[in-house]
């Protein structure tokens, strides 16, 4: 609930179960007035962070917010944090602000529905486009900052974006036309070329791979949308009548088809068949309605944006009309450069023609594939879609290597009367298995590459998960107020009728635990009177360690009690332990059991000393539980105070089984003898094979040993902090080795697979 200081009027929020029935008095952190706070009205259900807001009635569409974010901040309350300072665009549901964050001293752009348009169905839209943007977590999409609470008495909804200084890829075309119509023959700017341009739009692809990853249509892609900063990072905008692929087309109708009308976007259909978009950019399967629209719709949508790139001119000129009966055919303009002296090339002009076929299953696979054909054009390589053929290959490669050439062609003039057209014809053979090998090894390396950046994200949440934990914890020891929270220490779980009242045997951790309560464990020679003021603080954290574990599992879906015990008590979660070490030599533990031994001393363990006197998360080498869940991979991250003072170490525990089954296991792969996580010094971190393999008996007071992978020239260039495949002869038979980095581990992702599956006898 939001309270206010009786006396300055400061606004804070505090939970409400810390709130006593007969009232709870509180201190001002900015006047340190004490006032008296009654409890409110029993909140709204609370739902996961990235779960999209529950509909409610009269019109509500506002979330709840969550208790490890929200639940100790002091500042003033967020209506009142933004200062508008003018408006810099305008839609016709909507308008775009320039306004200055008050606490962190930036301008932020503020996306704000208009008030006339403020309908339930628009404000649903509206909230939709934001929770949409906001898990499009990518560098060349707009990033979302937050949803902006709206003002007392006021019915709305806006959200707070990065404020791009820049311009839109529209302006870059449209600049680089003028250029040219006012002189022919005039040089562009290197920040409107052509190879600048295509840089552009690579970026725009780069973010587009990233949301059809995420199953996310934009539906509305074209160059008014892409925003060109003034540095040239490139964000595609305006996710208003985007979709995702698997949702039911009448769940959007409604609230797009106003959103559509108000902005010009709408175009007519029924409401199964609804069409939304640019005429001008739109594909023929999205302005027929077609319920089905995917991914290869927006890749029509790029290719026309490439078109315009490239020859400077619209490709659908002409009315509305005239562009709705191009769109419908599939019809483009002819391809002819604005000036026509000068010639498109034919890599793009195949590319654009291949992008923008009338048939789905004419284009490209992927939006990665036709961005790699742009980026092997830009680097002088033949493309995909036109193969060189021997001549042009010989020209190619020429063109690049001219002196060589030379030499070359004066010795084939001495030798060409011993070529034959039978090996012309075994060399073209060979080429084209050479081309098709290396189209099929890079598709392969990109899905490595795809499986290490989920990981990635996979492992930054779960360090995001342990910082809130480690600030929470913080704010308690220092600012909590009162509390009558129970503390139960070693002793009352190994006493009959002393524990918590839920404390019982669990078959995941092989004990009795309890999923309510923490359990207290004293160091030795640590009495028990002189820890508990700061125990008692820490009391209330037992709800935001069930909370951490709940939060863990790679899912957004809301969980019903029964059904979050289940998986806390008998099937587990990727965070199987939770505690708080302090350095006065105490310990906090989720969930409560009471299997420690008395000489135990949290400060000894190998989480503790991975975190202590650190400033950032850190990952250690794997361990044995000592509770009897095998190896687990320990992370932690040091406790300081506003003064930066060391306090102690915060810090979870990740089960082997889990990494496994969650990340080494990559969907769809054919081929794999094994998966591998490895660190930055070569060493096996993880392996696919130790899936469900008791561990060897080892001390369980230290780090396991790492073994080194076995490919010395993998290992080599993991330390060089490079990327790519090797191939090797391994236990007789021909394997390549794929891997990636994972950029917030250093880490790297290994797959090791056999060539004779991927590749076939005829391309080994």
């Amino acid at each position: 609930m939001i309270v206010r200081c009786e006396n300055c009027q400061t606004a804070f929020k505090i939970d409400d179960h810390l709130i006593k029935e007969d009232g709870t008095k509180l201190r001002c952190s900015n006047c340190k007035h004490i006032f008296k706070v009654h409890p409110s009205a029993p909140p709204a259900p609370e739902i996961s962070e990235a779960e999209p807001p529950v509909k409610k009635p009269d019109n509500d569409t506002m979330t709840m917010v969550d208790f490890s974010e929200e639940v100790f901040d002091k500042r003033e309350h967020l209506a009142e944090r933004y200062v508008e300072m003018g408006v810099i665009g305008e839609g016709g549901m909507g308008e775009v602000k320039v306004v200055r964050d008050t606490q962190l001293l930036r301008k932020v752009a503020l996306k704000v529905l208009k008030k006339d348009a403020a309908s339930p169905a628009a404000l649903s839209y509206f909230l939709r486009e934001a929770q949409i943007t906001a898990q499009l977590d990518h560098p060349n999409i707009i990033p979302l900052y937050t949803v902006k609470q709206p003002n007392q008495n006021e019915q709305n909804v806006s959200f707070v974006m990065k404020l791009i200084k820049g311009k839109t890829l529209g302006d870059v075309i449209r600049e680089a036309r003028d250029t040219y119509q006012e002189n022919p023959r005039a040089q562009l700017p290197e920040e409107l070329s052509l190879a600048s341009r295509l840089g552009y739009f690579l970026k725009v692809c780069d973010g587009m791979i990233y949301a059809h990853r995420k199953e996310v249509i934009h539906r509305d892609l074209k160059p008014s949308n892409v925003m060109v900063g003034d540095y040239g990072e490139v964000y595609v905008m305006d996710w208003g009548i985007a979709k995702m692929v698997k949702e039911i087309p009448e769940t959007l109708y409604g609230i797009q088809k106003i959103a559509a009308q108000k902005s010009d976007l709408y175009i007519g259909g029924t409401e199964i068949g609804s069409v939304v978009g640019t005429p001008g950019y739109i594909s023929p399967e999205q302005v027929r309605g077609l319920p089905d629209v995917g991914p290869p719709s927006d890749q029509f949508s790029l290719g026309v944006i490439l078109y315009e790139l490239v020859t400077l001119k619209p490709a659908r000129p002409g009315d509305m009309k005239k562009k709705l009966e191009w769109a419908e055919k599939g019809f483009l303009n002819q391809m002819v450069h604005l000036l026509p002296e000068k010639k498109v090339p034919p890599e793009l002009r195949a590319i654009i023609h291949k992008a923008t076929a009338l048939e789905t299953e004419d284009r490209y696979l992927s939006v990665a594939l036709m961005a790699e054909d742009v980026r092997r054009f830009l680097r002088g390589d033949e493309v995909s879609q036109l193969p060189d053929n021997l001549p042009r290959k010989m020209w190619r490669w020429m063109n690049k290597h001219r002196h060589l050439t030379a030499i070359v062609v004066l010795s084939l003039l001495l030798i060409s009367s011993a070529i034959t057209i039978g090996t012309l014809f075994s060399e073209r053979a060979a080429m084209k298995a050479s081309r098709i090998r290396e189209k099929t090894l890079t598709h392969l390396l990109t899905k490595v590459a795809t499986q290490a950046h989920y990981i990635d994200s996979r492992f930054m949440r779960l360090e995001g998960l342990l910082i809130s934990l480690a600030n929470n914890a913080m704010y308690l020891i220092q600012n909590a107020p009162p509390n009558t929270e129970n503390i139960y220490w070693l002793n009352d779980f190994k006493v009959p009728g002393k524990g918590p009242a839920d404390l019982r045997e669990s078959s995941l951790y092989g004990q009795r635990v309890s999923i309510d309560y923490p359990v207290v464990k004293l160091a030795p020679g640590v009495r028990r009177e002189d820890v508990r003021p700061v125990m008692q603080r820490l009391a209330p954290l037992r709800h935001h360690f069930r909370k951490l574990l709940l939060d863990s599992r790679n899912s957004i879906a809301p969980l019903g009690e029964e059904e979050a015990r289940r998986l806390l008590t008998i099937h587990g979660l990727p965070v199987s332990w939770i505690y708080i070490g302090l350095e006065t030599g105490v310990m906090y533990s989720y969930p409560g059991k009471g299997k420690y031994a008395e000489k135990y001393d949290p400060r000894v363990r190998p989480w503790y000393r991975l975190g202590a006197h650190k400033n950032a998360v850190y990952w250690g080498n794997p361990y044995i539980d000592l509770q009897g869940l095998g190896m687990v991979l320990p992370c932690a991250t040091s406790l300081y105070d506003a003064e930066g003072r060391f306090y102690g170490v915060a810090g979870m525990d990740v089960t082997y089984n889990n990494i496994i089954q969650d990340s080494l296991t990559r969907t769809g792969a054919i081929g794999v003898i094994e998966s591998f996580l490895l660190d930055e010094k070569g060493r096996i971190v993880v392996r696919s094979s130790q899936l469900g393999i008791e561990p060897e008996e080892h001390p369980t007071d230290s780090a396991l040993h790492l073994e080194l992978f076995p490919v010395q020239e993998v290992v080599n260039k993991i330390r060089r902090d490079e990327s790519g495949l090797a191939e090797v002869s391994r236990q007789g038979e021909s394997r390549i080795i794929f891997f990636h980095q994972i950029p917030s581990l250093d880490w790297y992702y290994v797959e090791e697979v056999k060539t004779a599956t991927i590749l076939g006898p005829d391309l080994m």
